[in-house]
C-alpha cells in the first residue's frame, strides 16, 4: 500500500497519506509481535530478557497508541472532505497533514513511555513465566509481586483517556458527516459521500472494539487463554486487514493496484537477474536446461552461490507465501459467504464462478514451490525440466481454455465470434 500511494500520482491527497502512515504502523506493529511469536512457535523454551520484554512492550504500546490517533486524524479528514469539500485542499495543506501525523508519532511515543515506566518499576519476584506470546500489560501485572493497585488505576486512567477522546472525535466527526450526507437531495450522491467513510468506519469498529475489551476491564475479569485469542486480532489480523479494506473498497486504490503487479514483476526480475549474473562461470558452458533458468545456472557457477540461493529463497518465499495468504484469506470469506446462501443451486453457481480462478491457482503455485523453494542439484535440475514445461508452455495455454471452457459468457463470446466469421 505505501509503494502504491508513493508511485502513483493520483493517490497524492491528504487522504491517501494518512493511509500510507497507517499502513507503516500496521507493518511496525506487527514486526514488533509476530517475529519473535513464530520463532516462539518452533523453539521448546522460548525466552526473552527482562531489556528485550520492556523493549517490546514500548514499540508494541507506541505504534498501536498511534494506530488509534492516527484513525481519529482520519476521522478528521473525511469530515473537512464532506462537510467542506471546498475548502477541503485548503484546510488540509500539505503542512497541516505533516504537524497532524507527527502529533500522532510524539503522542504514541509519550502514551508508551508512561505506561513502560509505570510497570517495568515493579517488583517481579514470582514465576518468571509470562503467560502470553508478546509482553503485554495484564500478564506482566500478573507475574508482579509488589502492590499493583496504583499501576492499574493509571493505566486503566490514562487507557480510558486515549481511548475514549479518540472515540469522542471519531464519533462527533461522523455525527456531522452523517448530517452533511442527510442534506444532499439525491440518493446516487448520498450513498457516494458514504462510500468514502465505510472503510475507515470498518477500521475503526474492529481496532477499538478489540482494544477495549483488552484493557478497559478490571484485572480480576482477564481470562489469559481468552485474551491471547483476541490479541491475535490486533497484533496480527487487523495490521493484515487494513491494507486489504481500504483497498478492496476504493476505485482510486483498484486502478492504481494493477500497476504493482507488473512494478514489482519487472523489479523482482531485475534483481534476481543481476544476481545470477554477477557469478562467475568459469566451468561448463553447457546449460542442463531448455532454457536459463536459476537453478542450471547455478549449477554452472564455479563462486559462492549461498547469497543467491538465498536471496532466490527469501524473495519466492516472501512472494509465493504472501500472494497465497491473500488468496487463502480471500477464499475464506468466500467460503463463509457461500455457506450463508440457502439454496443448493445458489450455492453452486457462487462456487462455480471460482472453480477457474483455483485451478488455474494450483497448477500455477503448485509448479512454482516445486521448482524455486528447494536447493538446486543435478537429480532437481532434471526434474525441473519437466517441472518447467508445466508453467513455462501449459500453463499459458491452459489458463484461456479453463477459464474459457468453465465460463458461459465467454462460451457465448466464442460462438457469436465464429458465427460471424463464418457468415
Amino acid at each position: 500500500m505505501i509503494l502504491l500511494i508513493k508511485i502513483d500520482s493520483h493517490l497524492h491527497t491528504p487522504m491517501y497519506f494518512f493511509l500510507s502512515n497507517l499502513s507503516l504502523v500496521d507493518f511496525c506493529y506487527s514486526s514488533v509481535i509476530a517475529p519473535n511469536m513464530l520463532v516462539n512457535f518452533w523453539v521448546d523454551n522460548p525466552v526473552i530478557s527482562f531489556n528485550e520484554c520492556a523493549t517490546q512492550f514500548f514499540f508494541f504500546g507506541s505504534f498501536a497508541g498511534i494506530e488509534g490517533f492516527l484513525l481519529t486524524v482520519m476521522a478528521y479528514d473525511r469530515y473537512v472532505a464532506i462537510c467542506k469539500p471546498l475548502l477541503y485542499t485548503v484546510t488540509m495543506s500539505p503542512h497541516l497533514n505533516i504537524m497532524l501525523v507527527l502529533a500522532t508519532y510524539l503522542s504514541g511515543f509519550i502514551n508508551a513511555a508512561i505506561h513502560t515506566g509505570l510497570t517495568f518499576q515493579l517488583s517481579f519476584c514470582h514465576s518468571n513465566v509470562i503467560n502470553h506470546f508478546f509482553c503485554d500489560t495484564p500478564p506482566l501485572l500478573k507475574l508482579s509481586c509488589s502492590d499493583t493497585r496504583v499501576n492499574e488505576v493509571l493505566i486503566f486512567a490514562f487507557a480510558s483517556f486515549n481511548e475514549l477522546s479518540c472515540l469522542l472525535t471519531i464519533l462527533i466527526s461522523y455525527l456531522y458527516i452523517l448530517m452533511a450526507i442527510l442534506r444532499i437531495h439525491s440518493a446516487s450522491g448520498r450513498y457516494k459521500a458514504f462510500s468514502t467513510c465505510a472503510s475507515h468506519l470498518m477500521v475503526v469498529t474492529i481496532f477499538f472494539g478489540t482494544i477495549l475489551f483488552m484493557y478497559l476491564r478490571p484485572s480480576s475479569s482477564y481470562a489469559m487463554d481468552q485474551d491471547k485469542v483476541v490479541s491475535v486480532f490486533y497484533t496480527v489480523v487487523i495490521p493484515m486487514l487494513n491494507p486489504l479494506i481500504y483497498s478492496l473498497r476504493n476505485k482510486e486504490v483498484k486502478i492504481s493496484l494493477v500497476t504493482v503487479p507488473y512494478t514489482f514483476g519487472f523489479l523482482n526480475g531485475l534483481s534476481q537477474a543481476l544476481l545470477t549474473f554477477h557469478l562467475s562461470f568459469c566451468g561448463s558452458r553447457e546449460i542442463n536446461h531448455f532454457y536459463c533458468a536459476d537453478p542450471p545456472l547455478m549449477m554452472l557457477a564455479c563462486s559462492d552461490t549461498r547469497v543467491k540461493k538465498m536471496a532466490m529463497f527469501a524473495v519466492a518465499g516472501f512472494t509465493l507465501s504472501s500472494s497465497l495468504l491473500i488468496i487463502l484469506l480471500s477464499y475464506l470469506f468466500i467460503i463463509a459467504s457461500i455457506l450463508r446462501i440457502r439454496s443448493a443451486e445458489g450455492r453452486h453457481k457462487a462456487f462455480s464462478t471460482c472453480g477457474s480462478h483455483l485451478t488455474t491457482v494450483t497448477i500455477f503455485y503448485g509448479t512454482l514451490f516445486c521448482m524455486y523453494l528447494r536447493s538446486p542439484s543435478e537429480k532437481s535440475v532434471e526434474q525441473s525440466k519437466i517441472i518447467a514445461v508445466f508453467y513455462s508452455f501449459l500453463s499459458p495455454i491452459l489458463n484461456p481454455l479453463v477459464y474459457s471452457m468453465r465460463n458461459k459468457d465467454v462460451i457465448q463470446a466464442l460462438q457469436q465470434m465464429i458465427k460471424r466469421n463464418l457468415s
